[in-house]
């Protein structure tokens, strides 16, 4: 899926996205990455939600969003409420979505400079 046009030249805007691949400027990402607001799009190497660790939460956590998008893949899978507990305390908002959808929310939020890292789960 292609997104539309969009008026912000931020260097992590993500130009597609599906279940198996995320476009991110030149780079064409098949691992799972985290993408966030401020610094360098990383690789992991999990594949799914269960994968998730209190380990990644707070690294996500560490780069203090105010907000963390979880892409999913094809279909909307919630992680174990007892990994969430460190983006309770520290007041973060959570959205978990399909990867385009995850996608589109990330570059709308980007375009408002809002502080937002995506955690985009690929090849599950």
């Amino acid at each position: 899926m292609d997104l539309s046009e969009n008026r912000t030249q931020h260097p992590n805007l993500i130009k597609s996205a599906s279940a198996e691949a995320c476009v991110i400027g030149p780079n064409s990402y098949q691992q799972s990455i985290i993408i966030p607001f401020q610094a360098e799009v990383s690789t992991i190497s999990i594949t799914t939600v269960a994968e998730l660790s209190t380990e990644l939460v707070n690294l996500l956590c560490s780069h203090q969003p105010e907000i963390i998008i979880l892409g999913t893949g094809t279909q909307i899978e919630f992680p174990d409420t007892r990994l969430l507990q460190p983006i309770v305390e520290q007041n973060i908002g959570l959205e978990v979505l399909n990867n385009q959808a995850a996608a589109r929310t990330y570059n709308v939020l980007l375009s408002e400079d809002r502080n937002v890292i995506c955690l985009m789960l690929l090849g599950g």
